[in-house]
Parts: structure tokens; C-alpha cells; sequence
């Protein structure tokens, strides 16, 4: 499979190879090549550049798998095998690599060992046995090896390799400033793997700062149903709800979001702002003490903190706000004047 070569695929491969230049031994540029070479129909040179990644960084599981996706395409089925035998022994949750090495065993004849990966894959992810019940392969409890074997893989594992690249090129185009093609890209990584939340994720976030807030609500809100644990969902939808002005729903979806995500300074911070729009002084003051002891140099936290200590006329606890901010940041004026105030009281 090869895409309709576009400048701006040419363009970022240009980009990144000129970026490799500089810094060679950075892993993520190599997997970024094996993308941009894999779509330009350049197997070989995308399969040395993730396989680069991998000796650049042993850990690094995504160029693994982006490796073990383009062996499947190239049929060398014990490469492939070795590839997603180690994922699925990392992640035995996840269904999609167990479902990958029964039919990775099917191409190899191992009907046996197809028939465990495949029933391991539909016990994990139910609805699978819906998509293959459809497709007469799944019935009554019985996996039908001979016509999931004449199915093969079809597209599903490049569904996956192409929406990795079309989800980096969304984002490198994001960086650029330039939303409403990013916007094109990650809705093509979404379409074609609608189940990854990640997608859906880096779509909205682009709508989210592109100002359009409703598109991306709808987005956040298909990251929530496909991960109810991804706390940074319900921070960013709570972020487009109170642009909207819609406190009560992002303080609650912000309270979800420091529930998940306790150590994260920001969170607290902004739960306490939401507090704060409330005249819910106690829980603000709360949140802003939380993200302090997170980070002690959180200096928006300690000034919103100072000011909320003026506005309850406890000058004492202000003063000693102010006074640490200036130990850190003495150029700040407008601190020093809020102190000099509270010392001339």
C-alpha cells in the first residue's frame, strides 16, 4: 500500500532528515523516517529506520511494532511472530496483539495456536466476536480457522502503520500553526482506527485550540467512552467547558481529572481557579496548596494563592506567600506592590 504522494509528506521528510543530521542518535526521528519512507512506498528504508529506533532505544515499543506491522506487509511471518509474541507477553490486556498472532499462526499453518491467540483476543475485547460473527467466522462459540485464513489481514495492520503516520504529520503539522490541515490528518488516523483514544485525543486538542469548542467536546467525549481511566480526557474537556462558561460541569470534570491524575500539578491549580469562580475559598486554597507542595517553583499557584489570603484579609499568610515569590522571581513587580501594600497596613 502506497498513499498519493503529497508535498507535504516530501516536505516533512525533508524536515526530519535534515533534523537526523543534526541529531542522529535521536530514536523518534527514525521512527518519524520509517513513516514518511513507508509512504512513499520505500519498504526497505522504513523497515532499517524503525529497526534503527529500536537498537537507538531497546525500549522504545512503538518503532517495535511499527516494525512488526511492515513485516506482516512484507509476509515474513517469523519476524513478525517474534515481534507481537513480545507485546502480547508486555501487555497480555491488550486484545489486538493476540488477535494479530492468530493470524500471523494462520499464515503459518499453526491452526492450534491460532485458535488460542484468537479466542484469548475475543474474550478480552467481546465486541470483536460482533465484527467476526458478521463475517461468518465466529458462531456459536466456534472460530471458522478456514475463512478467517481466506479473509487474511486485509487491512487491519496497515489501518494501524498508515494511522501513526497520518496522527505524526496532524501533529507536526499542529506545531506549525497550521490547524486545518493538522485537523485533516487526525481525522484520518481516527477514521481508520476509531478505537485508539489517542486519536481522537490529538483531534480534539487541535479543535480545542483552534476555537471550535463543540468539535472538540465531541472528540474528548470518544476518548472518555473508550478510556473512562484517561484522566487528561476530563482535564481538556473541563478546560472547553469553562471557555464556555459552563462551571459546574468543569469542575466537576477537573475533580474527575485530579482524582486520576493526583501528582499533576496544573490539575490542581485549575480545580482550584474553577473553586475560586465558585467563592469556594477553603477548597481553592486546598488545590493551591496541593500544587505547591507538587512544585514548590509553581509561582502562578503561589500568587492566586497570596491573592485569595488578601481578598480573607489574612495579610499574615499573604505576606508570606509574596515574599517566597520574590525569593524567586525579585523582578516581579507587581508582587512587590501587593507586598508593599499589605506592609503598610
Amino acid at each position: 500500500m502506497k498513499i498519493k504522494r503529497l508535498p507535504v509528506y516530501r516536505r516533512i521528510l525533508n524536515e526530519v532528515e535534515k533534523e537526523i543530521e543534526i541529531h542522529p542518535d535521536y530514536a523518534d526521528l527514525r521512527n518519524q523516517r520509517g513513516l514518511l519512507l513507508m509512504a512513499e512506498g520505500d519498504q526497505e528504508g522504513a523497515e532499517r529506520e524503525f529497526a534503527h529506533a529500536v537498537r537507538l532505544n531497546p525500549k522504545y515499543r512503538e518503532a517495535a511494532i511499527h516494525s512488526g506491522y511492515l513485516h506482516i506487509e512484507m509476509k515474513r511471518w517469523k519476524e513478525a511472530e517474534r515481534i507481537f509474541l513480545s507485546e502480547a507477553q508486555k501487555k497480555p490486556k491488550e486484545s489486538f496483539f493476540h488477535l494479530l498472532l492468530g493470524m500471523i499462526y494462520l499464515q503459518m499453518e499453526r491452526r492450534q495456536e491460532a485458535s488460542l491467540r484468537i479466542r484469548k483476543a475475543f474474550q478480552i475485547h467481546p465486541a470483536y466476536q460482533d465484527e467476526y460473527r458478521k463475517k461468518g467466522i465466529w458462531e456459536k462459540g466456534e472460530i471458522h480457522l478456514g475463512e478467517m485464513a481466506k479473509m487474511g489481514f486485509g487491512k487491519i495492520h496497515l489501518n494501524h502503520l498508515y494511522a501513526q503516520l497520518y496522527n505524526f504529520t496532524g501533529l507536526y503539522l499542529a506545531r506549525e500553526g497550521r490547524s486545518v490541515q493538522a485537523i485533516r490528518e487526525l481525522k484520518k488516523a481516527a477514521k481508520l482506527v476509531p478505537d485508539e483514544f489517542q486519536f481522537h485525543f490529538n483531534l480534539g486538542s487541535v479543535y480545542f485550540y483552534h476555537g471550535s469548542y463543540l468539535k472538540a467536546i465531541g472528540e474528548f467525549k470518544k476518548v472518555l467512552k473508550i478510556d473512562p481511566g484517561f484522566g487528561m480526557g476530563y482535564a481538556y474537556l473541563s478546560y472547553v467547558y469553562g471557555l464556555l462558561r459552563r462551571t459546574r460541569e468543569a469542575r466537576r470534570l477537573m475533580e474527575k481529572a485530579v482524582q486520576l491524575n493526583p501528582r499533576y500539578a496544573d490539575l490542581h491549580y485549575n480545580l482550584a481557579l474553577l473553586y475560586s469562580d465558585q467563592r469556594r475559598h477553603r477548597e481553592a486554597i486546598s488545590e493551591l496548596k496541593k500544587a505547591i507542595r507538587i512544585n514548590p517553583s509553581y509561582l502562578f499557584a503561589r500568587i492566586n494563592l497570596g491573592v485569595l489570603y488578601e481578598e480573607q484579609k489574612k495579610w499574615k499568610q499573604a505576606k508570606r506567600e509574596y515574599e517566597k515569590i520574590l525569593r524567586i522571581t525579585p523582578e516581579d513587580e507587581h508582587v512587590r506592590k501587593r507586598l508593599e501594600k499589605i506592609l503598610e497596613r
